[in-house]
């Protein structure tokens, strides 16, 4: 299998589009909350809706049907892309506008990512959230403990391939493995790029023959994952038979990577179940997402004006 390798800075993402004078300020309540709904802008890639304008309308959801449901990516979401995954953090402001809006009536949350359940529990650290790690290969929350049987099955296949890459990768500077026991992750972000092509082939080289796994491509990093039915997207429909929101309640997926594009088109698949919010400074029309933030910090501005907004409605 020939990997498709796409080349970022090391901020992340990559440089924004040209972006069009924009749209429009939302009212909400006045006040000094005002301040957060700041000039929005539409890219010329797409006609996604920036995420704040849909505020209003999620927030009126929640209170109809007492139900807020978020699922959370973290690495370039809740917290901005690091150089080394050890480094990532999720900012003050973003911790302080999550716990105060998973504080209100009806809000659940669970975060859905690539790390080890482990690794993202311990990072992430949000009070009452449901976690599901390894692409929602292992998924913990009260009462529910599971790891996909398939995907554990792998576990001697990841040891041989974690092995060999290691060792045929060690003199790439930068390049390095990390076993996340249900995948592999294979880092480049601080490899020189006129070495990714080579890294590129070496891994393919190793992977490719080997029984029961494959490889697929993120930000910076090439993932060696169980051959098995299931994704982001399988883990989301998952939760939610779990969680069981209301018909009608606001379900909101906020990710920034092609492995997040498989929660977004489960939820747009699931009528009504759901809106995708993609992080991302330049949208591309391809994207199953229903609306976009332009980097990780936004994301706690959405927390801080759903809270807002159900504040404001409370007050007699």
């Amino acid at each position: 299998m020939r990997v498709r390798v796409r080349t970022y800075g090391l901020g992340g993402c990559g440089g924004a589009a040209g972006a069009v004078a924009s749209a429009r300020n939302v009212p909400a309540g006045g006040g000094r909350g005002n301040r957060r709904f700041r000039s929005l802008r539409v890219t010329q890639m797409t006609m996604l809706p920036h995420a704040l304008e849909r505020v209003p309308a999620w927030a009126d959801a929640w209170r109809r049907t007492g139900r807020l449901v978020l699922l959370l990516d973290f690495d370039g979401t809740l917290a901005p892309i690091a150089d080394l995954p050890g480094l990532a953090a999720m900012p003050g402001t973003t911790r302080h506008a999550l716990a105060r809006l998973m504080s209100m009536p009806g809000v659940e949350a669970a975060v859905v990512s690539g790390r080890a359940l482990a690794d993202v529990r311990e990072r992430a650290g949000i009070e009452g959230a449901a976690y599901a790690g390894n692409h929602g290969m292992e998924i913990h929350s009260d009462g529910l403990d599971h790891v996909h049987g398939e995907a554990a099955a792998a576990r001697p296949v990841l040891e041989l391939a974690a092995r060999e890459l290691a060792a045929a990768l060690a003199p790439i500077p930068g390049a390095f493995v990390e076993d996340k026991q249900l995948t592999l992750s294979v880092h480049y972000r601080m490899s020189p790029r006129d070495r990714v092509d080579e890294l590129t082939a070496i891994v393919e080289r190793i992977v490719n023959p080997l029984p029961g796994v494959h490889l697929t491509a993120g930000k910076e990093v090439l993932e060696v994952r169980p051959r098995v039915e299931w994704n982001k997207g399988k883990a989301v429909l998952f939760l939610l038979e779990h969680m069981r929101p209301p018909a009608g309640a606001p379900v909101l997926y906020f990710g920034d990577d092609r492995t997040d594009e498989d929660a977004f088109r489960a939820l747009r698949e699931r009528v009504g179940m759901g809106d995708g919010i993609l992080v991302s400074r330049a949208p591309g029309s391809e994207t199953m997402a229903t609306s976009y933030l332009r980097e990780p910090g936004e994301v706690g501005e959405v927390f801080a004006a759903l809270a807002e907004a159900w504040t404001l409605a409370s007050q007699p």
